[in-house]
């Protein structure tokens, strides 16, 4: 690019000094060359903005997948715990109420407390990616635009007529894609680093951080003591 930006340049100047500029601007060459160089810098933006796009969604989708996982598992909690204390009095609970009523007690706020840090760290996830991640995408997703839109803020039609300051045009064409370019190329290293960073993060948070694998471990555990008051139920 900055080889086809240079020449560019040093085409509009020897044309600005010579008499052939005139012939050689009618022909259309500079005009055609800008026109395409604006076409493969906007389709060279809007490929990496697709790339990325499509890495954003699978993460996003991900992370809010294992919300939704460790909701659905507390909502089990909820519903199985909520069955237990109602038909403590019943006669067929009553007796395997007695045997586990403590100990379903003591599972029931420490389930309930890990699952809150749990959630609220897939939260605090999901916040950083939505503030940080979203911010830079924000220009990736118009960047291939931006680029494109410089036909017109930089008035390339000039380039077609003898007549105008092609020096100008051109001059503000590579200012144009060189600072756009400069910003898409921040933006991706940044965007793509949060992902990563994120990406580590989320797999910690989601099954093997302190506070998320602490309430799985306690679920699992919880599981079994249900079926064994379910077994003691119907002896």
């Amino acid at each position: 690019m900055k080889l086809a930006l240079g020449t560019l340049l040093l085409l509009s100047f020897l044309c600005a000094e010579t008499e052939s500029r005139r012939t050689w601007s009618k022909q259309g060459p500079l005009y055609e060359s800008t026109k395409q160089l604006i076409a493969g810098e906007s389709f060279r933006a809007e490929q990496l903005w697709n790339d990325t796009h499509q890495a954003i969604y699978a993460y996003a989708e991900q992370l809010q997948q294992a919300k939704d996982t460790l909701d659905t598992q507390q909502q089990q909690v909820s519903a199985r715990l909520e069955h237990f204390f109602d038909h403590q009095n019943t006669v067929e609970w009553g007796a395997c109420f007695k045997q586990h009523e403590r100990e379903v007690a003591r599972f029931s706020r420490q389930l309930i407390d890990t699952y809150s840090v749990c959630r609220q760290s897939l939260d605090s996830v999901m916040e950083h990616f939505e503030q940080e991640v979203v911010l830079e995408a924000g220009f990736l997703n118009v960047a291939a635009q931006k680029i494109a839109d410089l036909s017109k803020s930089c008035q390339l039609w000039q380039l077609k007529q003898s007549n105008f300051n092609h020096a100008g045009v051109l001059l503000c064409t590579v200012a144009g894609i060189g600072g756009i370019n400069q910003r898409l190329a921040t933006s991706l290293e940044l965007c793509w680093d949060i992902l990563l960073e994120l990406s580590l993060e989320g797999q910690n948070t989601a099954g093997s951080s302190p506070s998320c694998s602490a309430y799985y471990l306690l679920k699992m555990q919880f599981d079994e003591i249900f079926a064994g008051i379910k077994s003691c139920v119907r002896e």
